[in-house]
Order: structure tokens, then C-alpha cells, then sequence
């Protein structure tokens, strides 16, 4: 896989840039990742970040469920709708927010990609998941009230051209979209500058901030209803991890949350988490936060 012009608009940069550099596109707006070498994709999500860990008892899992559960909840209110539900996660991974959408009684189905992650879906939490890669077309009977892209758009070559492709054929005319991604003008970002940990180069193809993600959304009809810029398990870990780098914390901070703690990082967190959280919520105040997440539906013709 390379990438030498916007995956957006398909302008090509001015200058020529480097391999794995972030580029500005002067026609549409976004930050992009230019990859200048061939990338094995698939390679990519084999670090120890990507692993398919079963940590569903731990505080993280349920911090996960807990947003999850709020994601639902400003679902319903904005349609004015509760109960059987029918949702389709793109980008489902390990099938969190679908099992938490199960439990409320909505009716699920997930697309991943990433076998590991699709088989931990079905055998943990008893999903129904599509293993293979969306081109265009219905999935399934398609139709669905509700159709979520969490923290997936920023992973995929052509994102508005997929993502046009799958609503059109996919989302009711009332239903609604909901879209997270990481935050490129956030407090944490400019704080954190190339370090940013949400930059995630070169798994990362685009990088959005709420201005140019909303004009892209709307150039394919969809219009805004809410915009949420808060979240405890990416905000604010976002921004702890900011204020790490600042006092030489150079490593992977969920790797090392994830794997054997070293007593260094561990007083580190306590010490800075309280900070984080603190500056965190602040720049959601601001409408700053370490993410967007965007609530959508059709525009009426």
C-alpha cells in the first residue's frame, strides 16, 4: 500500500515529502500520512498494541462498556427510540460496544477485518461478525437505524468514498451515523506535538479535526446533529500520555499498560493521571478533546 496523494480529494502535495510525513492538503483541508514506500497493511496490526488480549474483567474493559453504554444512550434520545434497534459496527474489533448494544436489546452485526478480533466477537460475547473486507454494496438486508465507525475512519485508504459507498447503501433515511475519531486540533495534540500518541503513523492514513471532518461529511449529505469531544479511555489517556513525553516518557503507554508495569511508569501515572484528567476536561470545555465523535444523519432531499 502506498499513498502519495489525498485519500480525500486525491490532490497531490506541493512539495515532496517524506515517507511516513504528515501532509496538509491545500484543497480539502485534511492531514494525511504520505507513504511514499509500499506498506503491508496486515503487517501493521501485529504489535503488541493491536493483540487481542481477553482483559474483560479488567477497569480498562469496563471503562469501555461504560462509554459504550453512552454512545447508545444519546443514540436513542436522538432518535427518540429505544429497545430492537438494528446496528452495524464497521470496524467492530473486539465487539465492545456491539455486546454492550446487545445488552440493551439492539439488534447487532459487525464487519472486521482482522480474524483474531472477529473470532474474539463471536466466541465472547456470541456476535454475529462479517470477517471480510467491504467494498460496496447492502450488507446483509442493510436498512440499519444505526451504523458506527469507531475510530476506524482514520484507518482506511479512500475513508469518504467507502464510507459514502456504505451508508447509501446501508443507513435507514432516519437513521443515524456515528463516527470517532482522534482529534488533530486537541489540546493533548499541540501539547504532545509529533509525539502525539494519537498520530499512530502509519497505521493512521488521515488525521481530522472537527472543521474538516464536517465539511467532508457534508460534501456526501450528512448533517450534524451532536458533537462529543470526551472520552476516558482515549481523552484522557491521550493526554496523560502527553504530559508523560514532557517529563521523557518515551515509551508505548497502552503496551505498557497492557503488559508486565514497571514501578517508574506506574508512579508516573499516579502522580500525572489526576492532571490529566483535570486539563482533559478542560479542553473538552473548550471543545478541545482528545476526540471527536459525531452524531449524523441524512440530509431530506
Amino acid at each position: 500500500m502506498r499513498q502519495q496523494h489525498c485519500p480525500n480529494c486525491t490532490t497531490k502535495p506541493i512539495n515532496d515529502p517524506k515517507h511516513l510525513a504528515k501532509v496538509h492538503c491545500h484543497t480539502c483541508g485534511i492531514e494525511w500520512t504520505y507513504l511514499s514506500d509500499d506498506i503491508q497493511a496486515e503487517v501493521l496490526y501485529e504489535d503488541e498494541v493491536y493483540a487481542v488480549v481477553d482483559n474483560r474483567k479488567s477497569v480498562f474493559e469496563r471503562i469501555i462498556f461504560s462509554e459504550a453504554g453512552k454512545v447508545i444512550h444519546t443514540v436513542q434520545q436522538l432518535l427518540r427510540l429505544s429497545g430492537k434497534l438494528s446496528v452495524l459496527d464497521f470496524g467492530c474489533g473486539k465487539g465492545q460496544f456491539l455486546a454492550q448494544a446487545k445488552a440493551h436489546g439492539w439488534l447487532t452485526l459487525g464487519i472486521e477485518t482482522a480474524q483474531a478480533r472477529a473470532n474474539f466477537a463471536t466466541e465472547k460475547y456470541g456476535l454475529a461478525i462479517i470477517n471480510e473486507y467491504y467494498k460496496q454494496g447492502k450488507v446483509l438486508d442493510g436498512s440499519y437505524q444505526v451504523i458506527t465507525l469507531l475510530h476506524v475512519l482514520e484507518h482506511l485508504p479512500e475513508p469518504i468514498k467507502l464510507l459514502s459507498e456504505l451508508i447509501n447503501s446501508n443507513l435507514a433515511q432516519d437513521g443515524i451515523l456515528v463516527i470517532e475519531v482522534p482529534n488533530a486540533a486537541s489540546w493533548q495534540a499541540q501539547l504532545a506535538g509529533d509525539c502525539w500518541m494519537h498520530w499512530d503513523i502509519p497505521k493512521h492514513l488521515t488525521h481530522w479535526n472537527e472543521k474538516s471532518l464536517t465539511d467532508a461529511l457534508q460534501k456526501i449529505g450528512l448533517v450534524p446533529l451532536k458533537t462529543q469531544y470526551y472520552s476516558v479511555h482515549l481523552g484522557v489517556l491521550g493526554m496523560l500520555r502527553a504530559l508523560m513525553g514532557k517529563l521523557g516518557y518515551r515509551g508505548n503507554i497502552i503496551v505498557d499498560l497492557k503488559g508486565k508495569k514497571k514501578l517508574g511508569t506506574l508512579v508516573m501515572v499516579a502522580a500525572l493521571l489526576p492532571v490529566a484528567w483535570i486539563w482533559e476536561l478542560l479542553a473538552v470545555g473548550a471543545k478541545q478533546g482528545g476526540v471527536l465523535r459525531m452524531y449524523l444523519k441524512k440530509e431530506h432531499g
